[in-house]
């Protein structure tokens, strides 16, 4: 599995552990093995899974600063927050992955899960969040 597609897998996880919040990261890769038919989830998966998981509410709160007033997160459609919120733990915690890379990516599974009018909101978000 190369970097996109454990990437994929991830933002599933993810969209999975923001519906069930009490889940913990393994409880989340179990349901993400069964529910996508893999055998394993691959270790890059893992770590953003994992990472994103243990470091919520702080990526939460950066979001929440890039967002423009009058903005909230309870506001971001479901599959757009789990694509930003792997997206920001990239940027801020892997060093697997350049930021601006990480923005192509997240702009990517726009194109594949969300609406890709979604995209420039999505890259707005991050690029703030990088100037910070």
């Amino acid at each position: 599995m190369n970097q996109h597609q454990s990437r994929r897998v991830a933002m599933q996880a993810v969209y999975l552990a923001n519906q069930e919040p009490t889940y913990t990261a393994s409880e989340v890769e179990a349901k993400t093995v069964a529910t996508l038919n893999l055998k394993e989830l691959s270790a890059y998966s893992k770590n953003i899974i994992e990472g994103v998981i243990e470091k919520r509410e702080e990526i939460k709160a950066n979001l929440a600063s890039c967002l423009k007033e009058n903005w909230r997160i309870d506001r971001i459609s479901q599959i757009l927050l789990a694509i930003l919120e792997i997206s920001l733990y990239e940027i801020k915690y892997s060093m697997d992955i350049e930021p601006r890379a990480a923005i192509n990516e997240a702009l990517n599974l726009c194109d594949e899960f969300a609406d890709p009018k979604n995209k420039p909101f999505v890259n707005g978000i991050l690029a703030n969040f990088i100037k910070k």
